[in-house]
């Protein structure tokens, strides 16, 4: 039962990130800006890797340290897409395109890739995965999701990818990234600052992970003895 119970949820986690990739595309002024937010790239590589969790789930393979090296990242890559919004980018009205018509669709767009998803994706690693399986240097690993977009959207820029009418930075998408205005030292410490939140989110994920292992373990011991 539990394991149709894991199935469903991750065909609705699946759905959920399906649509609202597909819904930021239908809607966008520019679909190479829009592709070019983290936030899109995050959801993207998350639902490639939900994909691949549902088809190890529904074909009973056998999990493997691979397999929960990339749930970990992929977990970890959309909880700073959900986290970066609520703490960074909300509060300063920041919108991926705002010249978008429909205000219903627009938020219903927001919320799916930087809530909702991120939120099912969450809530998934803590109803469905068994734990103990994370290893104290998976977060350094997990770190070429987020280091590889800043490689993308420099690149991106430099080959004259703009980000022009839709929110952000004209150039860099992020005012965060964006060198000409707050210059080299200042993205530098922002991208220093990043990096830490990171890396402690990563630890305290994995820190948890074990503990509930742990719990697990001390639970199934006391059933035995009584």
């Amino acid at each position: 039962m539990r394991r149709k119970v894991s199935i469903i949820y991750k065909i609705l986690v699946t759905l959920s990130l399906a649509a609202g990739i597909l819904i930021n595309v239908i809607q966008t002024t520019s679909v190479s800006a829009i592709l070019s937010y983290y936030t899109l790239q995050s959801n993207i590589i998350c639902l490639i890797g939900f994909i691949g969790v549902l088809i190890v789930e529904l074909r009973k393979y056998k999990k493997t340290d691979i397999y929960y090296l990339i749930k970990g990242a992929i977990t970890i890559a959309i909880l700073i897409t959900g986290l970066t919004y609520v703490f960074a980018l909300a509060p300063v009205g920041f919108e991926m395109d705002f010249k978008q018509k429909e205000l219903a669709n627009t938020a219903i767009s927001n919320l799916l890739v930087h809530l909702i998803s991120p939120s099912l994706v969450v809530l998934d690693y803590f109803l469905f995965d068994e734990k103990g399986n994370f290893k104290w240097f998976y977060p350094v690993i997990w770190l070429f999701i987020p280091y590889d977009y800043l490689l993308y959207v420099y690149t991106y820029s430099s080959s004259g990818g703009t980000f022009y009418s839709i929110g952000g930075s004209k150039k860099f998408a992020y005012f965060f990234l964006d060198y000409e205005k707050i210059g080299v030292s200042g993205v530098a410490i922002w991208i220093i600052c990043i990096t830490a939140c990171v890396l402690f989110i990563s630890y305290l994920l994995v820190y948890i992970d074990k503990k509930l292992r742990d719990r697990k373990e001390r639970g199934s011991a006391l059933f035995f003895v009584f």
